[in-house]
């Protein structure tokens, strides 16, 4: 993929959220209220802990900082329902319709939320692992890892049986040659992220969604690209 590649990716996301705002906007809104919660629980917890001694405090803040987490943590699953349904929207199997419920997608199916769950657990773990040699493998990994999820359901969609693990190392596999255009698409929403930190995050109401659409047409294109390539080589085999 060339910069030209990626200019088009985000002005199609950027277009089609535009012609479409109610719909990406009630579809992510869920997620992003619940983050917001977590997050801000989280911050006056650290505050509180910077104000007050911590060993007469320790077990309400723990539950306290449990409590955030688990907003997160719910906000992530709900996220992930979106970006399926991005995924989908942008290949023309979804309709856009009933965008609350289509947040859930994530549950729609038992395997999906298991996926999803050992996927995430794992990518943390060996990303982790990898951040103790250095900080910039942590990123190379994260990065090779982070189409995973959406190949695994993929792959139980088309009925095939994909063990996560399986699903991190063809993610690994996917993404050579196009981590660091993903990484510069990510840096090139850095004003974004800007704008919505200076309007208190009400920016975030169009930016979130605009950049997790451009994600999930980059995963399109990935296997797009995947399937044209395997493609050329049945046709240069059975010549």
């Amino acid at each position: 993929m060339t910069s030209q590649d990626r200019i088009d990716l985000k002005a199609g996301a950027k277009r089609q959220i535009l012609d479409n705002y109610k719909f990406y906007v009630l579809l992510s809104i869920l997620w992003m209220a619940l983050w917001w919660i977590g997050n801000t629980m989280y911050t006056r917890n650290m505050n509180i802990i910077s104000q007050i001694n911590a060993g007469s405090a320790g077990f309400s803040l723990s539950g306290l900082f449990s409590f955030a987490g688990l907003f997160m943590i719910v906000a992530a699953m709900l996220r992930a329902g979106s970006q399926l349904t991005m995924i989908d929207i942008d290949r023309g199997s979804t309709q856009m319709d009933n965008p609350i419920q289509r947040s859930f997608t994530l549950f729609d199916k038992g395997q999906y939320f298991l996926g999803w769950l050992f996927i995430s657990i794992l990518v943390a773990i060996l990303t982790f692992l990898w951040s103790l040699l250095l900080v910039v493998p942590g990123i190379i990994k994260a990065y090779s890892y982070s189409q995973a999820f959406y190949i695994y359901r993929d792959a139980y969609d088309r009925g095939e049986s994909v063990t996560a693990l399986q699903a991190i190392t063809q993610s690994r596999e996917m993404m050579n040659g196009y981590k660091s255009f993903l990484f510069i698409m990510d840096l090139s929403f850095l004003l974004w992220s800007l704008l919505v930190v200076i309007t208190f995050g009400l920016a975030g109401l169009f930016v979130l969604p605009y950049y997790d659409l451009a994600r999930a047409k980059f995963y399109n294109q990935l296997v797009w690209r995947q399937t044209e390539t395997q493609s050329a080589v049945s046709t240069d085999d059975d010549r």
